[in-house]
Protein backbone atom coordinates (compact mmCIF):
# COMPACT_ATOMS: atom_id res chain seq x y z
CA UNK A 1 0.00 0.00 0.00
CA UNK A 2 2.69 2.45 -1.05
CA UNK A 3 0.07 5.05 -1.90
CA UNK A 4 -1.75 4.87 0.88
CA UNK A 5 1.27 6.47 2.88
CA UNK A 6 2.05 8.74 -0.14
CA UNK A 7 -0.73 10.43 -0.72
CA UNK A 8 -1.28 12.32 2.80
CA UNK A 9 2.66 13.17 2.31
CA UNK A 10 2.11 14.53 -1.15
CA UNK A 11 -0.70 16.49 -0.53
CA UNK A 12 0.99 18.10 2.81
CA UNK A 13 3.78 18.45 1.03
CA UNK A 14 2.50 20.48 -1.95
CA UNK A 15 0.17 22.14 0.40
CA UNK A 16 3.60 24.16 2.34
CA UNK A 17 6.06 24.41 -0.67
CA UNK A 18 3.86 27.00 -2.73
CA UNK A 19 2.54 30.47 -2.52
CA UNK A 20 -0.38 30.28 0.07
CA UNK A 21 -2.22 32.80 -1.91
CA UNK A 22 -2.22 30.44 -4.63
CA UNK A 23 -3.54 27.25 -3.19
CA UNK A 24 -6.93 27.48 -0.94
CA UNK A 25 -5.01 25.67 1.90
CA UNK A 26 -7.94 24.75 3.93
CA UNK A 27 -10.19 23.06 1.33
CA UNK A 28 -7.30 20.68 0.87
CA UNK A 29 -6.91 20.22 4.57
CA UNK A 30 -10.33 19.41 4.47
CA UNK A 31 -10.67 17.01 1.86
CA UNK A 32 -7.74 15.12 3.48
CA UNK A 33 -9.39 14.60 7.12
CA UNK A 34 -12.55 13.46 4.85
CA UNK A 35 -10.87 11.40 2.72
CA UNK A 36 -12.17 8.51 1.13
CA UNK A 37 -12.14 6.49 -1.96
CA UNK A 38 -15.25 6.12 -4.00
CA UNK A 39 -15.61 3.35 -6.25
CA UNK A 40 -18.16 1.39 -8.62
CA UNK A 41 -20.70 -0.76 -6.43
CA UNK A 42 -19.73 -4.51 -7.10
CA UNK A 43 -22.93 -5.56 -8.88
CA UNK A 44 -22.08 -2.80 -10.95
CA UNK A 45 -18.56 -3.38 -12.34
CA UNK A 46 -17.45 -4.82 -15.71
CA UNK A 47 -14.78 -5.32 -17.90
CA UNK A 48 -14.79 -3.25 -20.52
CA UNK A 49 -18.02 -1.60 -19.36
CA UNK A 50 -17.39 1.17 -21.98
CA UNK A 51 -14.53 2.90 -24.06
CA UNK A 52 -15.30 6.30 -24.75
CA UNK A 53 -16.30 9.61 -22.45
CA UNK A 54 -17.54 13.00 -22.14
CA UNK A 55 -16.28 14.17 -25.65
CA UNK A 56 -12.71 16.36 -25.77
CA UNK A 57 -11.31 18.43 -22.70
CA UNK A 58 -12.78 21.84 -22.42
CA UNK A 59 -13.16 24.01 -19.39
CA UNK A 60 -9.67 22.83 -17.65
CA UNK A 61 -6.75 24.59 -16.27
CA UNK A 62 -4.15 22.69 -14.80
CA UNK A 63 -1.27 23.78 -12.75
CA UNK A 64 1.79 21.78 -11.43
CA UNK A 65 2.15 22.49 -7.84
CA UNK A 66 5.44 20.18 -6.80
CA UNK A 67 7.46 17.95 -8.57
CA UNK A 68 9.83 15.85 -6.07
CA UNK A 69 12.18 13.44 -7.61
CA UNK A 70 12.25 9.68 -6.26
CA UNK A 71 15.13 9.12 -4.13
CA UNK A 72 15.37 5.50 -5.27
CA UNK A 73 14.98 5.76 -9.11
CA UNK A 74 16.21 9.16 -10.59
CA UNK A 75 14.43 8.77 -13.81
CA UNK A 76 10.75 8.52 -11.88
CA UNK A 77 8.82 11.77 -9.41
CA UNK A 78 5.86 12.18 -8.06
CA UNK A 79 3.94 15.03 -9.25
CA UNK A 80 1.04 16.90 -7.54
CA UNK A 81 -1.35 18.70 -10.12
CA UNK A 82 -4.23 20.88 -9.50
CA UNK A 83 -7.00 21.04 -11.55
CA UNK A 84 -10.10 23.54 -11.90
CA UNK A 85 -12.99 22.51 -14.12
CA UNK A 86 -15.22 25.11 -14.70
CA UNK A 87 -18.89 23.88 -14.66
CA UNK A 88 -20.06 21.87 -17.77
CA UNK A 89 -16.22 21.35 -18.41
CA UNK A 90 -14.66 17.80 -19.61
CA UNK A 91 -11.55 16.15 -19.02
CA UNK A 92 -11.43 13.92 -22.36
CA UNK A 93 -11.15 9.81 -22.06
CA UNK A 94 -7.53 8.69 -21.29
CA UNK A 95 -6.18 5.62 -19.48
CA UNK A 96 -3.32 4.71 -17.02
CA UNK A 97 -1.38 2.25 -18.27
CA UNK A 98 1.94 3.97 -18.35
CA UNK A 99 0.76 6.27 -15.40
CA UNK A 100 -1.32 6.02 -11.93
CA UNK A 101 -2.09 7.44 -9.32
CA UNK A 102 -4.64 9.21 -7.31
CA UNK A 103 -7.31 12.31 -7.76
CA UNK A 104 -8.73 14.08 -4.73
CA UNK A 105 -11.68 16.47 -4.75
CA UNK A 106 -10.82 19.47 -2.86
CA UNK A 107 -14.25 21.28 -3.71
CA UNK A 108 -17.29 20.81 -6.86
CA UNK A 109 -18.58 17.94 -8.00
CA UNK A 110 -16.87 16.17 -11.31
CA UNK A 111 -19.37 12.82 -12.75
CA UNK A 112 -16.59 9.95 -13.91
CA UNK A 113 -16.99 7.36 -16.66
CA UNK A 114 -15.25 4.56 -16.07
CA UNK A 115 -14.34 1.60 -18.43
CA UNK A 116 -14.85 -0.59 -15.79
CA UNK A 117 -18.11 0.75 -14.34
CA UNK A 118 -21.72 0.10 -16.38
CA UNK A 119 -22.85 3.27 -14.37
CA UNK A 120 -21.31 7.16 -13.76
CA UNK A 121 -19.66 7.49 -10.80
CA UNK A 122 -20.38 10.95 -9.01
CA UNK A 123 -17.84 12.54 -6.66
CA UNK A 124 -17.90 15.31 -3.92
CA UNK A 125 -15.26 16.97 -2.23
CA UNK A 126 -13.08 14.55 -0.41
CA UNK A 127 -13.86 11.65 -2.40
CA UNK A 128 -10.47 9.93 -4.01
CA UNK A 129 -9.96 7.96 -7.39
CA UNK A 130 -7.99 5.74 -7.40
CA UNK A 131 -6.34 5.39 -11.41
CA UNK A 132 -4.04 2.00 -11.64
CA UNK A 133 -3.08 0.77 -14.72
CA UNK A 134 -6.51 -1.12 -15.65
CA UNK A 135 -8.12 2.47 -15.46
CA UNK A 136 -9.36 4.53 -18.40
CA UNK A 137 -12.19 7.45 -17.70
CA UNK A 138 -13.30 10.87 -18.67
CA UNK A 139 -14.90 13.45 -16.41
CA UNK A 140 -17.26 15.98 -16.38
CA UNK A 141 -18.48 18.71 -14.09
CA UNK A 142 -22.20 18.57 -13.85
CA UNK A 143 -22.12 21.01 -11.10
CA UNK A 144 -22.92 24.87 -11.11
CA UNK A 145 -19.60 26.11 -9.58
CA UNK A 146 -15.88 25.34 -10.67
CA UNK A 147 -14.31 21.83 -9.23
CA UNK A 148 -10.89 21.38 -8.00
CA UNK A 149 -9.00 18.40 -8.16
CA UNK A 150 -5.56 17.72 -6.76
CA UNK A 151 -4.25 14.78 -8.76
CA UNK A 152 -1.04 12.42 -7.58
CA UNK A 153 0.62 10.05 -10.19
CA UNK A 154 4.39 9.11 -10.67
CA UNK A 155 5.92 10.39 -13.93
CA UNK A 156 8.60 10.29 -15.68
CA UNK A 157 11.16 12.82 -15.65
Amino acid sequence: MKWACLAPAALLAACVSVDVHDVQLSGAIDALEGARVRECPAERTLANARSDGFGPTSGVDSVDVVLTPLAHDATRALRLRRLTVQPGGVIAWHDHAAIQGYAVIVSGEMVELRNTCLDPITYRASDVALEDANTAHSWRNEGDEPAVILVSHVIAR
